[in-house]
């Protein structure tokens, strides 16, 4: 979330935001370093608002499991559209499975697009109340819905962890990693 939310936020030299989109946030674009640290990769398919040119009419960009309501239906992506996608990724980190998945990419969308999701409950009952809450919201179908940021999502995720007892930093992500 701190990684996508910095590219968010890439400025020009001039001070323009870019916009800038990932499109692609799924599990094969994160990786944990020995140091315990997320880098968000592969920036191949990311799109800026401002001073880019745009992906051609009819092209779906990224991977339908990941993909956002908006971006499913073809319409104007903003950072909410990453912020749904690392739900996806959270809600598999803690279950296993993805929220979504249908019986085809066409079935998948559908439920994408309709809210059509598993219960994370259903699939982990110890998860606690607020980190489910914090997941559930990033999942909204209507962006205005979402976290606004990146950053907030990842806050949000942090307090409840931490309220819940569970700990959350570089150091117990490197014992996993090492």
């Amino acid at each position: 979330a701190a990684g996508a939310h910095a590219a968010h936020e890439l400025k020009s030299t001039s001070g323009r935001q870019y916009g800038l989109v990932h499109r692609d946030i799924s599990p094969h674009n994160l990786m944990v370093g020995a140091g315990g640290h997320v880098k968000l990769l592969d920036f191949g398919i990311a799109k800026a608002s401002q001073g880019m040119d745009h992906t051609r009419t009819g092209m779906l960009k990224g991977k339908i499991s990941y993909m956002s309501p908006e971006q499913c239906r073809q319409e104007a992506l903003d950072r909410r559209s990453d912020v749904f996608a690392l739900g996806i990724v959270a809600f598999e980190l803690l279950t296993g499975v993805r929220p979504f998945t249908g019986r085809s990419e066409l079935a998948t969308m559908q439920n994408i697009v309709t809210g059509e999701m598993i219960e994370l409950r259903e699939l982990r009952a110890d998860c606690p109340a607020l980190v489910e809450s914090a997941i559930v919201r990033s999942l909204a179908i209507e962006a205005d819905n979402r976290y606004d940021t990146a950053d907030d999502m990842r806050r949000e995720i942090l307090r409840a962890a931490k309220e819940a007892g569970v700990a959350v930093d570089t150091d117990v992500t490197a014992g996993f990693v090492g």
